[in-house]
């Protein structure tokens, strides 16, 4: 079996801008003009970019998964037309009490993900703007980046206390990716 390389990818707070009220329409979502930059440097790269985001506005009743699938499908058309991928979307609808396993930051989805893509962890890459998101992918062997473009991001210091913390910080998502371009970079001399 190939193994594919993937960089799995938190929404809110990462991609588009996030609220504390959740993103629950298409009025309410806002991607960062610098996603998909990232994303066609990642596609370059030879990334697979999967999404893997909770969704619990669904679970909560303040929207409905149609709402978060338009928004889905918004998000990949803007990619595409920027020549840039989203390969696999992968959402948890469940509120946190629910103790799904598809809850970041249980694995559920990114371990679907894998075997949907048949991707190598070991060689891939969890960006998102959150501890969970950074526990989500460490957990399945794949390099950490936090970004900090999420609603009160953490400070260095507390980042610090992290177990286990992130490899990389970035300002944003666009950094991220070229920290990643940097590191592939150096891995091919």
């Amino acid at each position: 079996m190939n193994s594919n390389r993937a960089v799995f990818l938190d929404r809110d707070g990462t991609l588009n801008e996030d609220n504390v009220e959740y993103i629950k329409s298409m009025d309410e979502f806002r991607l960062f003009e610098f996603t998909p930059l990232a994303l066609r440097i990642f596609k370059r790269l030879g990334f697979k970019c999967i999404l893997i985001t909770n969704q619990s506005a669904i679970g909560r009743d303040l929207t409905s998964r149609e709402a978060i699938e338009n928004i889905h499908e918004r998000l990949k058309n803007t990619v595409e037309q920027s020549k840039g991928s989203l390969d696999g979307i992968y959402y948890c609808p469940h509120k946190p009490d629910e103790e799904c396993d598809c809850r970041k930051p249980k694995t559920g989805n990114i371990e679907k993900a894998i075997a949907d893509f048949h991707i190598d962890p070991a060689v891939s890459y969890f960006i998102g703007d959150s501890q969970k998101d950074i526990r989500t992918g460490a957990a399945v062997g794949c390099k950490t980046v936090l970004v900090r473009t999420g609603v009160n991001p953490p400070s260095l210091q507390i980042i610090q206390t992290w177990e286990p913390r992130p490899d990389f910080v970035a300002e944003n998502i666009l950094e991220a990716a070229q920290i990643i371009e940097c590191l592939e970079r150096s891995r091919k001399r």
